[in-house]
């Protein structure tokens, strides 16, 4: 299933707790995942939708 959210939630290596993510429009988890790579360097440990 392929969910398009707006706000997710993730959790970085070595992070306690989760921190949210905004978009303007509805991205796929891939999508913020990439994002995520892009502006961190790291991938996402956890990634959930809101």
């Amino acid at each position: 299933m392929i969910v398009h959210r707006r706000t997710w939630f993730y959790r970085l290596a070595g992070q306690k707790f989760a921190h949210a993510i905004s978009f303007k429009i509805p991205l796929t988890a891939n999508q913020v995942r990439e994002e995520i790579r892009r502006t961190f360097s790291a991938a996402p440990l956890e990634l959930w939708a809101r």
